[in-house]
């Protein structure tokens, strides 16, 4: 006769009651409880609040130095002060975010960027050259806090310790990339309006106040890091591979800015409230096809560009032919508004394409 063999610490009773494993909590039926568990509502709104003003101030001082200087053309040349501050500042935030840690950069980094928006402000109340204008669009531009990758940065300090880390932090990246999305959508439409429905010296002063509290706000209830000095020495071995990739993501941020430029001056003259409005199409349309690039990945990285490439120059083209459009305010911008979707459904697979050869 055979007996079935015991196991070592396991109960031969069924009805004495069986230890019971604890699990975690379930990343894939509840991702955003599972965040909001972890970091808490008050920091995550923080984060989202704090990378509004880099969403808001190109319309914005665009719309703002065109009321400021009566030209468009000047108007431009402050919104590339603004982007060109940004290129040069972004690597200096990182290096001093290694350095001195993040908490401390955001309040650092804060100051700056406050008082070149009081300084854009007080130009509506004294007069003064182009070229001061132009320095503290600049300074304003350099002087981006990084929200994001911040961010992104604080999601890994939270979840480093969980053995299912990996996909934790592949969750929250998929929040951080709907919260950049919905900022570049929302703080066009918030900056726009206000400064072409209200003032700019309103739409200044909100950017102003959302900058001093969500920045600090968030520095304040960030987790507390480590800081680190970055190796000096290290360099790319083929440097000269990421040259095409980083003039495809060049050239999108020359599309946006041609974009804006061209929106609010094609709706200066007919319906300038709806600037902020109709650019939004084009966080609408890069969000959208952002979700859906990884259905592309039967294409190379190469094929992928060229095609959207194709697509942009013919949503660039509709565009133009929107801008030229006759007939009522809102037949104008409701034109415009299908061509800045058109734009931004080819931006992400221009970006993602970029961004994934760039981690290859």
């Amino acid at each position: 006769m055979c007996t079935a063999r015991s196991v070592p610490g396991e109960s031969m009773n069924p009805s004495e009651p069986q230890p019971t494993v604890p699990t975690a909590p379930s990343t894939a039926t509840r991702p955003l409880a599972l965040l909001v568990e972890t970091a808490g509502a008050p920091w995550m709104l923080l984060a989202f609040l704090a990378r509004l003003p880099v969403a808001m101030l190109p319309l914005t001082v665009l719309v703002s130095g065109q009321v400021l200087t009566g030209s468009f053309a000047a108007a431009g040349l402050l919104v590339g002060a603004l982007s060109l501050g940004g290129v040069i500042g972004a690597p200096l935030v990182g290096a001093l975010a290694d350095r001195i840690g993040h908490r401390r950069t955001l309040v650092v980094i804060t100051v700056p960027g406050a008082l070149g928006i009081l300084g854009l402000i007080s130009l509506f109340f004294w007069t003064a050259p182009l070229g001061v204008a132009l320095a503290l669009a600049a300074i304003v531009g350099a002087s981006n806090a990084q929200v994001g990758p911040l961010a992104r940065a604080a999601w890994s300090t939270r979840f480093a310790r969980h053995a299912d880390a990996r996909h934790r932090v592949e969750v929250a990246m998929g929040y951080e990339t709907v919260a950049d999305e919905v900022s570049y959508v929302a703080g066009p439409v918030l900056g726009a309006t206000l400064a072409a429905v209200v003032s700019p010296v309103v739409a200044l002063s909100v950017t102003l106040v959302l900058l001093v509290c969500g920045q600090l706000g968030f520095a304040l209830l960030n987790p507390s890091d480590h800081t680190r000095v970055a190796p000096i020495g290290r360099r790319l071995t083929r440097p000269g591979l990421l040259a095409p990739w980083i003039a495809v993501a060049a050239s999108v941020g020359l599309v946006f800015g041609s974009v804006q430029a061209s929106v609010t001056a094609s709706l200066a003259e007919t319906a300038p409230g709806f600037t902020g409005v109709v650019y939004a199409f084009v966080g609408i349309g890069s969000a959208t096809s952002g979700m859906l690039t990884h259905k592309l990945a039967r294409w190379s990285l190469p094929d992928r560009v060229i095609g959207a490439g194709i697509l942009l120059a013919l949503a660039g083209g509709l565009l133009v032919a929107a801008s030229l459009l006759t007939g009522g305010p809102l037949l104008h911008a409701g034109a415009l508004a299908l061509a800045c979707l058109a734009v931004g459904l080819c931006v992400a697979p221009l970006l993602v394409s970029s961004y994934a050869a760039h981690r290859e």
